[in-house]
């Protein structure tokens, strides 16, 4: 059982181009699945920094970081773990996209926004993301669980 010292903070940033999204691919316990590129929020550092910082570290690429559009939590039944997911707007101002050879991150990838829905994406979070990216809508700021 976790305490709440062990709460994990993690920062996502939606970039779009060309009606593409950016989305990273990692293989975790044989399974790969997509989530918006990102990562955890160190002691010490704003959301925003750490926005920056894992773009840059996951995608090589140098952003601004936008509004924040959404938050998500990851709570599995067991409550192993747990972790609140903070989710930005962002635009490239630089950089070339590449990946650093590592474990857990295969790929980074601009996906056609009709094509989500064919794609397993962690958390959960695929309607949302369409409902923003084709209306600018944003229903429910804090949507809750989303642990699969």
């Amino acid at each position: 059982m976790g305490n709440a010292s062990s709460i994990r903070n993690r920062v996502a940033v939606l970039l779009i181009e060309d009606g593409k999204v950016l989305l990273v691919q990692h293989e975790k316990y044989g399974r790969r699945y997509w989530l918006l590129p990102g990562g955890g929020v160190e002691y010490g550092e704003t959301l925003e920094e750490a926005a920056r910082r894992e773009l840059k570290e996951e995608t090589n690429l140098d952003i601004t970081v936008g509004d924040l559009l959404f938050v998500s939590e990851s709570i599995p039944p067991d409550r192993h773990r747990h972790v609140i997911n903070y989710y930005f707007e962002g635009k490239i101002t630089g950089g070339e996209l590449q990946v650093p050879e590592e474990k857990v991150l295969k790929l980074a990838q601009w996906h056609f926004i009709e094509d989500l829905p064919h794609l397993i994406i962690y958390p959960k979070i695929t309607r949302e993301l369409r409902g923003w990216i084709q209306s600018g809508v944003i229903e429910k700021r804090s949507i809750g669980n989303r642990w699969e």
